[in-house]
């Protein structure tokens, strides 16, 4: 009965990962992890091994490097997890904190995700420490990007849109006291400010993300133009 209950409340309202705040769907939320707990750690870095290969390239200093793992937590509530546990597309999902000095510097943020068939594909989501999901990372990164091109066009920098960019090390500017816990990779209460450090026409704009969350998984967010920072060269 109560499985049914859970379908039919499933069916009857919108699906959307802030809902896990209802008891059924925090239920159901924590039946997927049981069901499919987090890989094994000679799993994970094989998978990071992996993924970095892609991103790095094949340099000796890399491909050997150590792998510190900081930090395993699970990203079910992450929208585009979310919704595709919803549909029987994914088993589930987890963001790593990275370490590998050989590859990076900074601390690095990887999501490994488990198929319907119990394999694994992993993606780097970011560089440096963000509350941000990355679902969230995806939706606010284009307009950090136009943020960045009107700071350096009032800064006098000849720079087009189309030019490539890549985001920087992200770093986390401040937190209010009253922000949420990290619940299945969202938060769903409180503000916090990120800082997003945009890399195009051989110039770097620190872009300030203001988040508040909306209660739902996701977050507002927005950008002061006139906090954003041109470093210098």
């Amino acid at each position: 009965m109560r499985k049914l209950l859970l379908l039919l409340f499933l069916c009857l309202y919108p699906v959307s990962p802030g809902q896990a705040q209802h008891p059924l769907l925090l239920q159901k939320l924590n039946e997927w992890n049981d069901a499919d707990p987090v890989p094994s750690t000679e799993k994970l870095k094989e998978q990071i091994q992996s993924a970095a290969r892609e991103v790095y390239g094949l340099n000796d200093a890399c491909t050997s490097s150590a792998i510190f793992i900081d930090r395993i937590h699970p990203a079910t509530a992450d929208r585009f997890v979310f919704n595709a546990l919803i549909r029987n597309q994914m088993r589930n999902a987890w963001t790593l904190i990275v370490r590998m000095p050989g590859c990076d510097a900074a601390q690095v943020r990887y999501m490994v995700m488990q198929d319907t068939d119990d394999s694994l594909k992993t993606i780097r989501v970011n560089r440096g420490i963000s509350y941000a999901s990355d679902s969230l990372i995806s939706d606010a990164l284009p307009s950090a990007r136009a943020a960045a091109y009107i700071a350096l066009d009032r800064a006098g920098v000849s720079c087009e849109i189309a030019d490539k960019f890549k985001l920087g090390v992200i770093r986390i500017e401040s937190e209010e006291e009253g922000l949420g816990a990290d619940l299945f990779g969202v938060r769903y209460t409180g503000s916090w400010d990120e800082v997003w450090p945009i890399e195009t026409c051989n110039r770097i704009a620190e872009v300030l993300v203001k988040f508040t969350a909306d209660g739902d998984g996701g977050a507002y967010f927005h950008f002061p133009g006139d906090q954003v920072k041109i470093l210098p060269r």
